[in-house]
């Protein structure tokens, strides 16, 4: 059998992932101890593993926790005073920490960060807040303190050379030190599929480890001696910048390689990989899940796998491998990104050696060395500016932002099924074509290349493709507040209302995350019930192109009440609106938005209404949902309308000889009982009713008295706090409700 080795780690890799898939990983001591610490302010000993400052904060990453109910890894904040020195622990010893738990919720959201997977990944189980440091013990690891010294000497050295933006991106580059790095320069490298450069993997240990190794043999030591020291140094090397995943595999495949060519043995790629995926896994199963890991993994299987399958165009390997991983993740692919990296990569290599000579000149004695230093600085700027800009270019051009979406799961297996027909019919074809008949004749057996092409562009646009079967309306829990996403059978895609007092940047978090998981590009119309913050933060960042948020997302006009009062947020959204050529409609009571399948009617404000407040004047619209066949399905949708327009609802809707009554109802003003009037809940008789309001908000949405009301007109009720984000699929006069639910303690 061909590469035993690396069929079994394969079969293991199988293994694990049918294992994680099979059986989901149950925490007991996660759920005791955070249904008895949650909250609370306790003390605890750990052993340090890694640290770093974040502003004037110093984070500590602790395992082994003494405290036998408390899981084995937490991370805790705390104020260092201006960075002071002195009292930060070294790497490897004891402390005694105290601080206040507070655990990683699961994902409320479609398309949100899984911030509970992620650290849970890392080994980290809650956060210890508001922390103090007790004590430190003296026994330390002499080795990773030393490591953790010569990196933070090198971080100073960047901020001596080079500007902060330009420092921030190099420690990031060969320091993998990414938390300086501002939002900004995050969104741009990866908008434009050039985030990888961020990442310590093959690109840097080739230059570093085999320009290291070339230098000893150059310099007369042996092979054996220069490959040994070489390997140290680049382990020594991934150690300092945080051994991640992508590090640790190209670390381990740099020692496979020199290895190999000491004991003048055959070095395969593929089995190197598959060995290092082996050995990561079996320390952390879940490492299947972390995009870094697929990421990094995946570009080099796409090179030994289909590299050579097309060969014309090889990096074309990488694309069949990371653009499943690419829509699964960030639910959109840059489509510049192929032809980007082709100039960025071998840049890199400038970049990171005119980042090193700042390192070196900068490490001299005395002033001269600081001097030299910044003059190389110049050169690492002008081709940071270089890329920044090519990104920038890249993100201009028509096409650029191609919003997929998150693909169904038969479509990525159908996809990968492809992908592996491909791989066997490429290894046969190889098998074949070095048998003796074909040798003599000069014949070589495989699909020809325009088929291979034509079957790689099927299986892309099978996995880009998206099926819309019915309307959806889904309600995003965003903390305290109102966001409503509504999609047409024909693909319209509006929203309702946007916005948080309870979450932190709802729009760059939330909601357009949720957007691009959807593969929506752009709304048809963004409807604002009010213009309080907690319904429209995260529209005034989608809108504002400055932001950066919302790129790639497009509004077609934004409606707002014809009673809004011209205030201070109204001039801001009018601002806005004017300046990205956004159009802002009023509606009143009668204006309808009709669009497939789906219609919008304004209940309230009526015409010339006198709003005294911005609760009052708030748009009230009744949607209907019809079909073919004339079924229909009614939601009544209220943002913080009060008493005085609750009453105009009911009377207008009991006028109506064919009103039967509601659907679904998303309850006035978070559930506040000044809202959800008798009249009108007796009038409307939801069947569901919806619930929009943050876990433990201040004003005690939602109230008793308006559930009671609810429950006495036979309502089903949902609310966001308890299930996440609440998904309602209509077919016909049929719909069904998915709850996105979040862990549920017992």
């Amino acid at each position: 059998m061909k590469r035993p080795l690396c069929c079994i780690c394969v079969a293991f890799v199988v293994v694990v992932f049918l294992y994680t898939k099979c059986n989901p990983a149950q925490d007991a001591v996660y759920d005791r101890s955070r249904i008895m610490y949650d909250g609370s302010r306790i003390a605890f000993c750990g052993e340090v593993y890694q640290k770093e400052y974040k502003d004037d904060t110093l984070v500590l990453y602790l395992r082994h926790i003494n405290k036998h109910d408390l899981p084995d890894g937490a991370v805790c904040y705390i104020n260092s005073d201006g960075k002071d020195k002195t009292t930060e622990p070294k790497l490897g010893s004891m402390v005694s920490v105290e601080g206040v738990v507070s655990y990683f919720n699961e994902i409320r959201n479609p398309g949100s960060f899984d911030a509970l997977t992620y650290y849970k990944i890392l080994g980290v189980d809650f956060k210890l807040y508001k922390a103090k440091l007790l004590k430190s013990g003296g026994r330390y690891s002499a080795y990773h303190e030393t490591l953790y010294r010569i990196r933070c000497y090198f971080e100073t050295v960047f901020d001596k050379v080079l500007s902060e933006k330009d420092a921030s991106v190099m420690k990031a580059v060969l320091l993998g030190r990414k938390t300086e790095l501002d939002w900004q320069s995050r969104q741009l490298y990866q908008s434009s599929g050039i985030a990888h450069i961020f990442a310590i993997s093959g690109l840097h240990i080739t230059i570093l480890g085999m320009g290291l190794y070339k230098l000893l043999r150059k310099i007369g030591l042996p092979r054996h001696i220069g490959a040994a020291i070489s390997i140290c140094i680049m382990i020594s090397y991934g150690s300092m910048t945080g051994m991640s995943s992508s590090a640790y595999r190209a670390v381990f495949m740099f020692g496979m390689k020199l290895l190999s060519e000491i004991l003048k043995r055959t070095y395969d790629m593929l089995t190197a990989l598959a060995l290092a995926a082996v050995l990561l896994l079996a320390e952390q199963p879940l490492y299947l899940y972390h995009s870094g890991f697929q990421l990094s993994f995946g570009a080099i299987l796409g090179i030994s796998c289909f590299g050579g399958m097309i060969k014309p165009v090889k990096s074309l390997g990488i694309f069949m491998v990371h653009f499943p991983i690419m829509l699964c993740t960030y639910y959109e692919f840059p489509i510049y990104s192929f032809f980007l990296n082709i100039v960025v990569i071998p840049a890199m290599t400038i970049v990171m050696a005119s980042g090193l000579l700042c390192l070196g000149l900068g490490s001299l004695p005395f002033i001269i060395g600081i001097k030299t230093a910044e003059i190389a600085g110049c050169l690492c700027h002008i081709l940071l500016q270089l890329l920044e800009w090519l990104c920038s270019l890249s993100l201009k051009l028509p096409f650029a932002d191609w919003i997929v979406g998150r693909p169904e799961n038969w479509r990525i297996y159908i996809y990968a099924a492809v992908m592996l027909f491909l791989y066997i019919m490429h290894q046969c074809g190889i098998y074949m074509s070095k048998k003796a008949a074909c040798q003599r004749r000069g014949i070589k057996i495989g699909l020809p290349l325009n088929i291979r092409l034509i079957t790689v562009l099927s299986a892309v646009v099978l996995l880009s493709d998206s099926c819309i079967d019915g309307t959806s309306i889904t309600f995003l829990d965003v903390g305290q507040g109102d966001c409503i996403y509504i999609e047409s059978s024909c693909g319209e895609h509006y929203l309702i209302d946007g916005g948080s007092t309870s979450e932190n940047k709802v729009g760059q978090y939330t909601i357009v995350p949720y957007l691009k998981y959807m593969g929506v590009s752009k709304l048809d119309a963004v409807f604002l019930t009010h213009l309080d913050s907690d319904h429209i933060s995260g529209i005034l960042e989608l809108a504002d192109s400055g932001s950066g948020v919302g790129n790639g997302l497009k509004i077609g006009r934004i409606c707002i009440s014809d009673a809004v009062i011209e205030d201070e947020a109204y001039q801001k959204l009018a601002s806005i609106c004017q300046s990205e050529k956004i159009p802002l409609y009023r509606l009143k009571t009668g204006d309808k938005l009709k669009a497939s399948g789906i219609c919008f009617e304004v209940l309230h404000p009526q015409k010339g209404y006198a709003a005294a407040s911005r609760n009052a004047y708030s748009l009230a619209m009744k949607l209907e949902i019809t079909d073919a066949k004339d079924h229909k399905v009614t939601a009544l949708l209220t943002g913080d309308v009060e008493y005085d327009g609750e009453r105009q609802i009911a009377r207008e809707l009991a006028s109506r000889q064919d009103f039967d009554g509601i659907d679904i109802y998303k309850a006035a003003h978070h559930g506040s009982r000044y809202s959800n009037s008798d009249e009108l809940l007796k009038v409307i008789k939801p069947n569901i009713s919806v619930i929009s309001c943050g876990e433990g908000n201040s004003y005690g949405h939602p109230h008793n008295e308006t559930i009671e009301k609810l429950k006495a007109v036979d309502s089903d009720i949902l609310i966001t706090k308890d299930t996440g984000a609440i998904m309602i699929k209509i077919k016909g006069e049929r719909y069904s409700i998915t709850p996105y639910r979040r862990r549920i303690i017992e």
